[in-house]
């Protein structure tokens, strides 16, 4: 044994070492070791060594793994994880021929992670370098001792096939892997299971190359399709047992991947298929029933990958292939018309909530509430049945909702006593997840149901009111969903029942579980009473309870999820009656300010507790207190330096707060606001030096200039300094070349702000703001940034165009030329790429307004300016090498703003006819479903309506006022357009554009000859 190979072992020996130095010590040591020569030889000499005297296990494995991070970082200088030095043509060989032996080793660790290396080598070095690989693998899938090992390689090395290596092993792969599947007295159910995985692994490589070869499906896998299926068929029929789960979750995921990829070729086969994959379906019913009452563990079914194989995640594959049956409508009438009772049925059945599932909720509410929340991110089985029923009903439509009631009658038409209420609660949860459709039919004049429908009636009184008197908690809690949810179809003196009900279940001493559905019933009760007089008036009745429960509940601080879903209640409980709003608004009140000091770092909480002050603060009659308690809590937070707070702590939230409270108070601002809260503001952004609090800030003092700008310019300090030079003082650090991007992102609105709010304030201050203005644009990178600068020279085109050429031309530009020149290259090249439906109106009207300047004044400074233009087609392919070479033609600015006013009419336009033709489009197989129509590869819908991507709230006053908002931009084009037409020289534009400009102009009556 080498000197190396023994200091290596000793080194793996104390890389596991309890003791920290020695540990430590040991791992600095391999590290050293990595650039010796024959480092992976010996790493893969240890991890092959299973004689009589072998290392211990541990060692083994660990040098495996070793083996394995060195192979990814060090085999080749071409990967992108590249770390020299690269082993030399002769280690690599060794590698190569020895490897494969630990495919045979019935430690599945260390052959897993063997095969793991195996697969890194072969993505590299096969064929070329190791062009018997293939056959290795083949001879080891015969071996009972090395086919698990074969197929771990053989599953990620189909993954790199290209269509060369296709043609050489899918005609030897393909007929392999059917062999093994239908083998299962040779081949166990998990390499069966693998069989299966290489076989869908391969049909998606071939779709893929389908798309560049038309002919590789019909060439590849033609041939043996049909004897796929027959196998498949065969193993889907095995009788069941828990082992089985893998291989048959497997198959029916092959089976979606071949419909959703082959729909034609799978299609005839579907009848074959079906059957049996429905009869897993009801056969699981029984393991699911010991599932749900604890008697079976589900998590035990899970493979040496980490993957779940067990009921549920069987269940989820065959709902998956329900979906994709669905996505077909002849496939979904031909295969489920006769039998949507049956699949509602057990579609229910599988909502039921298992033992285990009640218990984490039991004991840990939060995950109750986080659960309940559509936006959570969690995905149960439950989900997905909740989401496979919603496919059903948006396809079956009224058939569904039949078919629904048949499926709750079966379930619930059991003696009195004997249903269990898990089966009853997801009745009840899937009666309420496809909300009132269900009740759509119910003659309302006769109170009969008609023929086929939901009798919701009927259900109300005989299922979920006697529910209410269940001692199953998430049964009662799930009937007061129910009966919220169906409040306005129901009798009036049943939805009285309800209300009074969930109020009794807020009461403190209820269970968390029970207050939080009672919590989500009066949302839904509340959110429905504008438009039904009755439960309006019977919630004013009850409110004052309700909100002194809800505010109690909430206080108790259990969880974010839990808070999120009081406060969102309470939220919309303050707009139903501004009377009640003043009458509870010192109550909500405390309750915000206590949140915010508790959660001002919780994205969630924050502008929910925003959104509540804003409503406070819009009712006269709790603005004043909330101004008087809010305020002094900001101050102090703002005043509050860094070093005491964390990086910025609550600063920016508390900017953010500020900011609603001063946007949604009454004018003049109250003097707490001016000569308290300003000054705090300033000294805050002053003195931080993180990005949220300069964007925040920003905002905050758009704010106060857009609502009290006379108040802002007569503010003085001891110093005697005006608030507006703070604010001009702070929008130029903002705009300082040196600060980050990011603090720059919103601070052209506060800018264009001063501008329209102070400008003939400003003075010489005007001046520095624009200059200000220019340096960070030319330092700008972002699209966002540079789109919000720009707005800026928009602004004054709509508002002082003259005064904003003469400053633009007056200042040199970055390139020697003036900023106009600078300015409007870097504005006309962007326009197509900026997005906020606002945003894109204000840049169309000035670029329209600049147009007309040029031509009816010929000014020099405007019609001089050349740009660049489009793209010269060279008739050569582009590579890399040849892009920085790129020809483009150089047109007049004039002609450029022409072109791309027409741009913003397609769009507009694309975008109505969108709207217009939408049901026709979607229907169409070769159209992408509801992706927009693309004007020159952007969707239409993120650059004309994505305001919020763009820094717009479409609740920012500042735009809702500005008069711009209200133009309708197809409209103000068209007629721009047509009136441009008869300028004397449009013939000479339109000799610039393309056949696609010359269509659009087509399309509003301007036929070009």
């Amino acid at each position: 044994m080498s000197n190396l190979k023994e200091a290596l072992i000793e080194c793996l020996q104390g890389s596991l070492s309890p003791e920290g130095d020695v540990r430590r010590g040991a791992e600095e040591r391999l590290k050293a070791l990595e650039v010796t020569e024959n480092h992976p030889i010996h790493l893969m000499e240890i991890v092959l060594d299973n004689g009589d005297h072998c290392l211990p296990p541990p060692i083994r494995q660990l040098a495996s793994v070793i083996l394995r991070q060195y192979i990814d970082t060090h085999w080749t200088s071409i990967t992108e994880k590249f770390v020299a030095p690269e082993p030399s043509e002769q280690a690599k060989a060794i590698l190569r021929s020895n490897l494969p032996i630990g495919l045979t080793y019935s430690e599945s660790k260390i052959r897993n992670s063997i095969a793991a290396i195996i697969s890194t080598i072969a993505h590299w070095d096969w064929p070329e370098q190791w062009p018997n690989l293939f056959e290795v693998l083949l001879q080891y899938l015969h071996n009972e001792k090395s086919v698990a090992g074969a197929m771990r390689v053989l599953t990620e090395f189909v993954k790199e096939l290209t269509e060369e290596h296709l043609l050489q092993v899918a005609p030897i792969i393909l007929p392999e892997m059917s062999v093994m599947i239908n083998d299962k007295e040779s081949y166990s159910s998990n390499t069966r299971a693998r069989a299966v995985q290489v076989f869908r692994t391969c049909a998606r490589v071939i779709s893929i190359l389908g798309q560049i070869d038309k002919k590789a499906p019909t060439r590849f896998l033609d041939p043996v399709l049909q004897n796929y299926v027959q196998v498949f068929t065969r193993a889907l029929m095995e009788p069941e047992n828990p082992g089985h789960y893998k291989l048959k979750k497997d198959i029916i995921k092959t089976v979606t991947v071949l419909l959703r990829y082959y729909q034609a070729k799978t299609s005839p086969y579907l009848a074959q298929l079906l059957p049996p994959a429905w009869a897993i379906l009801t056969s699981l019913t029984v393991p699911f029933k010991a599932y749900l009452q604890g008697n079976e563990d589900d998590d035990d079914n899970i493979d040496s990958d980490g993957e779940k194989c067990g009921i549920e995640s069987t269940l989820y594959a065959i709902f998956e292939l329900v979906q994709a049956l669905l996505e077909n409508p002849q496939i979904a009438k031909t295969y489920m018309s006769d039998s949507l009772t049956d699949l509602i049925f057990y579609t229910t059945f599988y909502m039921q909530l298992p033992q285990e599932r009640v218990e984490q909720w039991t004991s840990n509410p939060s995950s109750f509430a986080s659960d309940e929340d559509e936006d959570s991110g969690t995905y149960s089985l439950r989900a997905c049945a909740q989401d496979l029923l919603s496919l059903v009903s948006d396809e079956f439509n009224q058939q569904c909702i039949a078919a629904l009631g048949q499926a709750v009658n079966r379930h619930l038409c059991t003696p009195a006593g004997q249903t269990d209420w898990r089966l009853q609660e997801a009745c009840l949860y899937a009666v309420c997840s496809l909300g009132t459709n269900v009740a759509k039919p119910w003659s309302q004049s006769s109170g009969i149901p008609t023929a086929g429908c939901f009798d919701i009636h009927g259900f109300v009184q005989n299922i979920v009111i006697p529910g209410l008197s269940s001692q199953d908690i998430l049964l009662v809690g799930r009937c007061l969903v129910l009966g919220s949810n169906f409040c306005t179809v129901i009798d009036p003196t049943l939805t009285e029942n309800f209300i009074r009900a969930a109020v009794e279940c807020l009461q403190p001493d209820r269970s968390i579980i029970l207050k939080l559905l009672a919590t989500k019933a009066i949302e839904s009760f509340v959110n429905q009473s504008p438009e039904y007089e009755f439960v309006h008036k019977k919630l004013l009745e009850f409110l004052p309870v309700i909100v002194e429960n809800l505010i109690t509940f909430g206080a108790m601080g259990q969880s974010v999820d839990i808070l999120t879903i009081v406060l969102e209640t309470l939220t919309e409980i303050l707009k139903l009656d501004d009377g009640f709003t003043a009458s509870i608004g010192s109550k909500v009140t405390t309750l915000s300010i206590a949140c915010f000091v508790k959660f001002n770092a919780d994205p969630v909480i924050c502008p929910i507790i925003e959104g509540i002050l804003q409503i406070l603060c819009k009712n006269r009659n709790c603005v004043v207190e909330v101004q008087e308690r809010l305020t002094p809590t900001l101050i102090s937070v703002l005043n509050n330096s860094s070093t005491e707070m964390g990086k910025s702590g609550p600063q920016g939230v508390a900017l953010d707060l500020l900011t609603v409270v001063i946007r949604a108070s009454p004018t003049p601002l109250s003097p707490m606001l001016v000569t308290d809260a300003f000054p705090a503001v300033i000294n805050c952004i002053t003195k931080s030096d993180d990005h949220t609090v300069w964007q925040n800030g920003g905002e905050c003092l758009r704010a106060y200039t857009s609502v009290a700008p006379d108040q802002v310019y007569e503010y003085r300090d001891a110093n005697g300094m005006s608030g507006l030079a703070y604010v001009v003082q702070i929008a130029c650090r903002l705009l300082d070349p040196t600060m980050s991007e990011f603090s720059a992102t919103l601070v052209g609105k506060l800018v264009t702000t001063l501008l329209s709010k102070t400008g003939n304030k400003l003075g010489d201050q005007l001046e520095l703001l624009l200059r200000a203005v220019l340096s960070k644009l030319r330092s700008a990178d972002t699209l966002s940034v540079i789109q919000n600068l720009l707005m800026v020279y928009a602004y004054l085109f709509n508002t002082q165009l003259e005064p904003a050429l003469n400053f633009l031309d007056s200042v040199p530009g970055p390139t020697g030329q003036s900023a106009l020149y600078f300015v409007m290259t870097e504005w006309v090249s962007r326009q197509h790429m900026f997005y906020g439906m606002f945003d894109r109106k204000v840049s169309s009207i000035a670029l329209a307004n600049l147009l007309l300047h040029g031509l009816n004044t010929k000014d020099p400074r405007v019609t001089q300016i050349q740009v660049k233009g489009e793209l010269v087609d060279t008739k050569q392919m582009i590579t890399r090498s040849k892009k920085k070479t790129e020809e483009w033609t150089k047109i007049p600015l004039l002609v450029k703003i022409f072109k791309l006013l027409i741009y913003e009419l397609s769009c507009v336009t694309a975008d109505t006819t969108a709207d217009e033709e939408g049901e026709t489009e979607s229907e169409s197989e070769d159209d992408d479903k509801e992706n927009g129509v693309s004007c020159s590869g952007f969707n239409v819908e993120d650059l004309l309506f994505d305001d919020e991507e763009s820094g717009v709230n479409v609740d920012d006053q500042d735009i809702l006022s500005d008069p711009i908002y209200t133009v309708d931009l197809s409209i103000y084009l068209k007629d721009f357009l047509t009136a441009f037409s008869q300028q004397p020289h449009f013939p000479e534009f339109i000799s610039h554009l393309n056949v696609q400009e010359l269509k659009a102009l087509s399309k509003i009556g301007l036929n070009i000859g």
